[in-house]
């Protein structure tokens, strides 16, 4: 019993730090290092919270569990790279307005981040349903 309680704190624990590590920098929890050019909609607040949490209860469950299972290990990565690019700000990152420009991202990218939102919670709900049955 202390077990499992003890990893249900790692899942409240780790959820609320990546909650803050992806929060802070994509400035979606205002703060002064870092700032916003499109201003936040509700679904990036949801991507955030349920993201943080998939994210923090699959890390307690691959504790809990010790096993590598390599398509969870690929479907979590997956899963969170696209939900970071989901809630995160287009502009704001750097690497992609390298790559494709302001211009190509507000107009291509900037309307299809929703569905990747929903495919990154699928892909990480995926995982972690694979993590437990395993």
């Amino acid at each position: 019993m202390k077990k499992k309680i003890k990893y249900w704190l790692i899942a409240f624990v780790s959820s609320i730090g990546l909650f803050f590590i992806f929060g802070i920098p994509t400035a979606i929890i205002p703060n002064y290092w870092f700032t916003r050019m499109i201003p936040v909609n509700y679904l990036d607040w949801i991507f955030l919270i349920v993201s943080s949490l998939l994210l923090g209860v699959y890390l307690a469950l691959h504790l809990y569990k010790r096993k590598n299972v390599k398509k969870c290990n690929r479907a979590v990565a997956s899963g969170g790279i696209g939900s970071i690019l989901a809630f995160g700000c287009p502009i704001c990152n750097q690497l992609l307005v390298f790559l494709f420009g302001t211009t190509a991202l507000l107009n291509y990218f900037e309307p299809f981040q929703p569905i990747l939102g929903f495919i990154s919670i699928i892909l990480l709900s995926f995982a972690l349903y694979w993590r437990w049955k395993t």
